[in-house]
């Protein structure tokens, strides 16, 4: 299909929907929504239905969205594919909807099937039977609807997925990427560059022709691979005008997703413009992420940030009655850590909370430690140029608790006084699995020119963009918002574990099984040399078998109506003469 036709079909279809939304009452359309969602009806009671082994079920538990999904194009369910459902899918000739789903289950499911109308819609819901004739898989419930409502959600389901998303045409998919003020200006540039040059590399793969053999058979014959084009959407002034700036962008050149960002404490405007808007937010770099994120329908984090390194040490602390000690820094992010292990500390505990900043002076800072006993904690939420401020402290029998977020990597140079009970809180991967992890990452950015400034950065930055770029493809041309989410929460795990496996796969391949062959006997100097290097080798194969990912992090995974991708921390004892860790770490999810 050449570039005039494909905008030819897309225009052709994005005509068709907007007849749909023409052609159906409003009124209808709102009912329908409710039934779908929550499995309520109009005056607010339950639906209800019937499965074929006789169980009951209603309301919410009834809603066509728990299985079909908020996009309408199904999902698996252990061995069971569930179909799409939306106004192309069910009620359309022409162009029949393609889904990918698990390979373990089909490798597509496709509305191949004669459109419904009225009357064969209304049987397949009340009596579970296909447009074909056919009875419906035992799980689909038969619902017990009035007339009017079934007609309400044949209403709705005409409305559902029948356009794509804003920021999305015949060619091009547009993404932005979101810097807000006070970002320092490498780190900026460390973002940008590396957005950037990912994208680049991504779009040489689009073009036809030569290339082609280089695009998914499925992409090919839905003609489904766009280019992306990438906006820099640089926020200026205090954080209440952010919306209006995001609006505005928004009207002038519509994205489709946003694409990593960058804060230095403050996303909560970014959040709410994109749920809002119905913008997907793909993982930006933040260590204070909105308080309400895990409620979000269309934003995903790396981790809870700063607020994930305080529930782990509630969790700690879980058994502890002693008192709770907290010196922070002068800045949002340490506050808000500070903040939010107060919040998590507050249920079940008779003992307070005391709070102390490291700028209040020694004198204050000794009266708060003053009186500590081992049953006690101390938590430093404090920059590593912070920890100097403590050298006069007197040894405190008291555990320390240390944010590694807001204090740095595990060299962190602690006072000695401190250091003897004092574990690092740590949400990144175990130094040597971490540079495993990030060993790809490290030589494409030497191969791709991009200097490294910041690994943890340019690793979230870097992932942000090729996970996108493959839950993108697996959408075909099924652009959707919500479905982007849905296929998130659906593959990410896989995705990751398929990476690690061909990373694998790529250094048993390498440089360590081509050893030019010697005619000639080794001297012991040579052997033992060889010995060594192998041994190395192997050493280091396993290390990149036994990682959890590709990332700075150990574990990304997700699942239904999961925000968070990582969900724990390490608990790192510090080595009490010298800088580093010692013994095994603990991983602890709140």
């Amino acid at each position: 299909m050449n570039s005039t036709l494909k905008r030819m079909h897309l225009l052709a279809w994005l005509i068709a929907g907007s007849a749909f939304a023409q052609m159906t009452p409003d009124k209808d359309v709102a009912i329908g929504r409710s039934i779908y969602l929550t499995g309520a009806l109009p005056d607010g009671s339950p639906i209800k239905a019937l499965r074929s082994n006789s169980e009951t079920v209603t309301g919410q538990a009834a809603a066509c969205v728990n299985c079909h999904r908020g996009s309408g194009l199904g999902q698996v369910e252990g061995n069971v594919g569930i179909p799409p459902i939306t106004g192309r899918a069910l009620f359309r000739e022409g162009e029949p909807v393609h889904v990918r789903m698990d390979n373990s289950v089909t490798r597509t499911m496709s509305a191949l099937h004669a459109p419904y109308d009225s009357a064969s819609f209304k049987a397949a819901v009340r009596d579970g039977v296909l447009v074909s004739g056919a009875a419906m898989h035992p799980l689909m419930p038969r619902y017990m609807l009035a007339n009017e409502h079934v007609t309400a959600l044949e209403a709705y389901l005409k409305t559902l997925s029948v356009t794509m998303s804003p920021g999305v045409d015949a060619d091009t998919i547009r993404m932005a990427t979101v810097i807000a003020p006070g970002v320092s200006p490498e780190r900026r540039k460390a973002v940008i560059d590396t957005l950037t040059t990912a994208v680049k590399q991504m779009n040489l793969n689009v073009r036809w022709g030569k290339r082609q053999k280089l695009i998914d058979v499925q992409e090919r014959r839905h003609h489904s691979r766009r280019k992306w084009s990438l906006d820099i959407w640089e926020l200026n002034g205090p954080s209440t005008t952010w919306a209006e700036q995001l609006a505005q962008r928004q009207r002038e050149k519509p994205v489709f997703a946003i694409l990593s960002g960058l804060a230095l404490d403050n996303w909560q405007p970014v959040q709410d413009f994109c749920e809002s808007s119905r913008v997907a937010c793909w993982f930006p770099s933040l260590d204070l992420v909105p308080e309400n994120a895990a409620q979000g329908n269309f934003s995903l984090y790396f981790s809870a940030g700063v607020a994930l390194e305080a529930q782990v040490m509630a969790r700690s602390l879980q058994t502890s009655t002693g008192r709770v000690v907290q010196i922070t820094a002068p800045n949002a992010v340490a506050q808000g850590g500070a903040q939010a292990l107060r919040k998590a500390l507050s249920a079940g505990r008779t003992t307070g909370v005391a709070d102390v900043s490291i700028t209040d002076g020694a004198g204050a800072l000794k009266a708060a430690l003053s009186g500590l006993t081992e049953r006690d904690t101390v938590v430093l939420w404090l920059r590593e140029a912070d920890f100097a401020a403590l050298s006069e402290l007197p040894a405190t029998p008291a555990q320390v608790l240390i944010s590694a977020t807001t204090g740095g990597s595990e060299q962190l140079v602690l006072p000695p006084a401190l250091r003897r009970n004092a574990r690092l809180v740590q949400p990144l991967e175990v130094p040597r699995l971490r540079t495993a992890n990030v060993e790809r990452l490290d030589a494409w950015l030497t191969g791709s020119q991009v200097p490294r400034v910041d690994l943890r950065l340019q690793s979230e930055a870097y992932f942000a963009a090729v996970s996108l770029q493959a839950t993108v493809r697996g959408m075909l041309n099924n652009l959707h918002t919500d479905y982007l989410i849905e296929r998130a929460e659906a593959t990410l795990t896989g995705y990751e574990a398929m990476q690690v496996q061909e990373e694998i796969q790529a250094m048993m391949m390498g440089p360590m099984n081509k050893r030019p062959q010697s005619h000639t006997q080794a001297t012991p100097a040579e052997k033992a040399t060889m010995e060594a290097t192998t041994k190395a080798q192997l050493a280091h194969l396993e290390e990149m078998r036994v990682r959890g990912g590709t990332t700075v992090y150990p574990r990304l995974n997700l699942a239904q109506g999961q925000r968070f991708a990582s969900k724990g921390a390490y608990l790192m004892r510090l080595n009490p003469d010298a800088p580093g860790v010692t013994g095994e770490p603990e991983w602890l999810v709140p």
